[in-house]
């Protein structure tokens, strides 16, 4: 939370064995491929008190489960629904997950679920892990991204981590910050490799803890972008003017990074 104007983060807790160490956590699942053992999944939904899955998200659960002996849960399926497979549906209504169908054009599925749990009721701030990938079709990442960016408006109703199989992404908003960059749970751990890229519009960062440090540094799209940096403390401090995308890439054991998958097998 924040400490003296200053936004502290723990990325790793995402991806911890113990649960809900620092903060509450939604899930929301999206229709991107899970291509990662139940094992690591396991950790992310232990970690989440409601578990949300974004139209054909639900498909990727089911096909994990399926591979798997292990359940992961399900609260929500919720979107416009043009995705969700009918064997799909069937399998989680016999779960006794609520299924909603929202028809509305003008919003993504992943802007569906994100209302459902950033919803004007919610007291308190929760925040949200959306799993979901940023390989593939270039088009698909940037639309993730920016939701991602679109979505963290401020911090009042929590923060919002994207999650994929190689790394961890989130928003810094202008103003200062503290990561906590080198951590590490059962099997998984976070890497050195540390991007911070401005979206919207130029920014002014001053960063700590990396091993090309920069002060007052001008960032923008066809001009200095700072990627594949490396961190080298334990805590990292950035100083942004303006809003930036902050992420960082994890380590994680053998036995999860590969899974059968059944995305090529045709019936």
């Amino acid at each position: 939370m924040a400490d003296d104007d200053v936004m502290v983060w723990h990325p790793a807790d995402v991806l911890s064995d113990r649960p809900n160490l620092h903060e509450k956590s939604a899930l929301i699942i999206l229709n991107q491929p899970l291509e990662l053992r139940e094992s690591f999944y396991r950790r992310v939904w232990d970690n989440s008190t409601l578990r949300v899955a974004a139209d054909g998200g639900a498909n990727r659960i089911h096909e994990l489960v399926t591979s798997s002996s292990q359940k992961l849960e399900l609260d929500l399926v919720v979107g416009d629904l043009d995705s969700l497979l009918p064997e799909v549906r069937d399998y989680w209504t016999e779960e006794h997950v609520k299924i909603e169908h929202d028809p509305d054009q003008f919003s993504t599925d992943f802007t569906k679920a994100v209302k459902h749990i950033w919803t004007a009721e919610r007291k308190d701030p929760i925040n949200i892990v959306a799993l979901g990938g940023l390989g593939g079709r270039v088009d698909q990442g940037i639309s993730v991204l920016h939701h991602l960016y679109m979505f963290q408006k401020s911090y009042d109703s929590g923060k919002m981590y994207l999650l994929s199989s190689e790394c961890v992404t989130f928003v810094l908003k202008s103003g200062k910050h503290k990561i906590k960059a080198q951590a590490s749970f059962q099997g998984v751990r976070l890497n050195k490799h540390v991007g911070v890229i401005p979206l919207k519009e130029p920014s002014r960062i001053t960063t700590k803890g990396l091993e090309w440090d920069v002060a007052d540094w001008e960032t923008e799209f066809g001009g200095q972008v700072s990627t594949s940096n490396h961190v080298v403390e334990e805590w990292v401090t950035i100083e942004t003017t303006k809003d930036v995308i902050f992420t960082i890439d994890f380590e994680i054991s053998p036995e999860d990074l590969a899974r059968p998958s059944q995305d090529n097998v045709k019936p």
